[in-house]
């Protein structure tokens, strides 16, 4: 590979030497006249820029582009849901709560999640259990706590519990 003065002279004698220069220093590398030219053209285009331009303003708009596409991703995750087990639990202990059956919550949760697999009915119904138990505990000193203060009161479902009779 030449070196930059050599470049440089080749660049030198394309442009500006008289007849003959190319084909003597051609000669005198051991080269061909078309890589003289070659080299002259690129020494041209170094020394003119607008390759070198062209290049950055390429990079820019691609920069431009990602910065986009980044930005628009940003905005998109603001509003993403991460739905784990942890959460698809949740989600089907407060349907529960809310009085939608089970099956109906995994229908929701197939919607929610989209392709992945959701939970069965089954699994679904455990986790709600489980979550009901640990709420069990927080009710009752809730319930002691709120017992004395309350000065009316309107049930609107009645529960028999066989073991406090």
């Amino acid at each position: 590979m030449p070196t930059i003065p050599q470049r440089i002279a080749s660049a030198f004698a394309v442009l500006r030497g008289r007849y003959g220069d190319v084909t003597t220093m051609a000669q005198g590398r051991e080269q061909s006249r078309q890589s003289l030219y070659r080299e002259a053209e690129q020494v041209a285009n170094a020394v003119d820029g607008t390759a070198a331009q062209a290049k950055i303003d390429e990079l820019r708009q691609q920069l431009a582009e990602r910065q986009a596409e980044n930005q628009a991703l940003r905005k998109r995750l603001e509003h993403a849901v991460e739905t784990n087990s942890d959460k698809q639990d949740e989600f089907a202990t407060v349907a529960q709560a809310e009085g939608v059956s089970l099956s109906v919550a995994r229908r929701l949760l197939r919607v929610v999640v989209g392709s992945r697999s959701t939970p069965s009915v089954p699994t679904l119904g455990r986790a709600t259990l489980e979550a009901g138990v640990r709420a069990g505990g927080l009710l009752e000193v809730l319930d002691a706590a709120a017992r004395p203060r309350v000065e009316q009161a309107a049930a609107d479902e009645i529960f028999s519990d066989p073991d406090r009779s």
